[in-house]
């Protein structure tokens, strides 16, 4: 019976280590690509003038690293200028 309280335990404390490994992870997750998203729009203003090369550097950073609410925005300001 003690044998099966401790594995039970064990059984337990797996899953709720794995429960906050995975959303730490998705956390972490988040904020490395806010971070890259903002590097790599920083670096196209860096690297372009106002115009089209600039818009699509920024149109691919936010493709690449951007949330889908991030992209829809972006879609969004092409399609209803």
């Amino acid at each position: 019976m003690n044998n099966l309280i401790i594995v039970s335990v064990v059984i337990v404390v797996a899953i709720v280590v794995g429960i906050m490994g995975s959303s730490n992870y998705d956390e972490i997750y988040k904020a490395r690509d806010h971070r890259n998203l903002q590097i790599t729009i920083d670096d196209c203003k860096r690297l372009f003038s106002e115009g089209s090369e600039r818009d699509e550097c920024i149109g691919k950073s936010i493709n690449t690293f951007g949330t889908d609410e991030q992209k829809r925005q972006w879609e969004m300001r092409y399609s209803h200028p």
